[in-house]
């Protein structure tokens, strides 16, 4: 297969930690925030799931949203156990119809919870004692965990970059290339930033179909600083694992581009690391980037427009 031939010609990685076996086109390995595309499956609930890594990385909306229903429930539960057993053992509460007294049992509970404690209700005998004492302990525990959790969140290292949405094929020199683009966002400073280009593409090989995994080679790997933007580039000649490759033999080989960036970050003294990927459907054939950045008006400085990183223009003759 003359195709399969092309690719091969290209620098095979063997260490990408993908399989290589298949028996039908996988959904894209590397998602487009950096995520990994892959659903572990497993007997154990303990092999699949790690509850500080699902709280660490969850988005703060939704991390917001677990705070606000963990507190609301805990509350809840503590206040009808309150309701139903302590009502007369809790001095100084104000009887009113069932749901005003649920009310000051579920107040009660908050109090009790974040040890803030009024002192115009307070429980009397042992068994109210004990479960209040129980509560005041799940309060103290759940403020160390959701303190500690905020503190991961907030000092966790972060690749403050901006991947462009497509990559496409554009002229390079005397030939053609793949290009992409990013720019730091945040005010960012980063250093010493190098890069990593793998392609996997589904080659059939003895009538066996498997994927390959091939490095690219590119203009430049590693640049001393990023400020601005860099438009990574991938010349395409016979080095390439895509060489003489058509955009239908890309999509037939189930193309995907997976990029992997590290770097220093000046603001967090720590290495941080992003990752992001282009399929076949996201190579734009033939097209050129419109320039992102240009000096101020006032000549003090250079202007990035971050609303133009994805934009770019045809340019059919880059076509492949």
């Amino acid at each position: 297969m003359a195709m399969g031939r092309k690719r091969a010609q290209g620098k095979t990685v063997d260490n990408t930690g993908l399989n290589t076996a298949v028996t039908a086109k996988y959904a894209r390995f590397i998602n487009k925030d950096g995520s990994v595309n892959v659903i572990n499956r497993s007997g154990s609930v303990f092999d699949k799931y790690s509850i500080y890594n699902f709280l660490i990385n969850l988005s703060s909306w939704k991390f917001g949203l677990l705070i606000i229903g963990f507190y609301t429930t805990i509350n809840l539960l503590f206040a009808i156990v309150y309701y139903l057993f302590c009502i007369p053992h809790l001095q100084g509460l104000v009887r009113g119809t069932p749901l005003e007294t649920f009310e000051e049992a579920y107040f009660f509970s908050s109090q009790t919870l974040t040890t803030v404690g009024y002192g115009r209700i307070s429980p009397i005998g042992f068994i109210t004692n004990t479960i209040a004492s129980i509560e005041a302990l799940v309060g103290i525990l759940t403020l160390a965990i959701i303190t500690g959790l905020l503190y991961g969140r907030f000092v966790k290292p972060r690749a403050y970059i901006r991947f462009s949405k497509h990559a496409i094929i554009a002229p390079f020199r005397t030939g053609k290339a793949i290009m992409f683009r990013m720019a730091p966002i945040k005010n960012a400073t980063l250093s010493e930033v190098s890069i990593q280009v793998t392609v996997s593409m589904l080659v059939s090989e003895n009538g066996q179909d498997s994927y390959r995994y091939f490095s690219l080679p590119l203009q430049f790997n590693t640049i001393n600083s990023l400020h601005i933007s860099w438009t990574v580039v991938h010349p395409i000649n016979e080095e390439s694992p895509v060489y003489n490759m058509t955009m239908a033999e890309l999509e037939q080989a189930d193309f995907e581009m997976m990029v992997y960036l590290k770097a220093f970050d000046e603001d967090f003294s720590n290495t941080v690391i992003a990752r992001t990927s282009y399929t076949y459907g996201e190579l734009v054939n033939g097209a050129k980037f419109v320039p992102v950045y240009h000096e101020s008006p006032e000549g003090r400085g250079t202007i990035v427009e971050l609303s133009k990183l994805h934009d770019y223009r045809q340019h059919p003759e880059a076509a492949i």
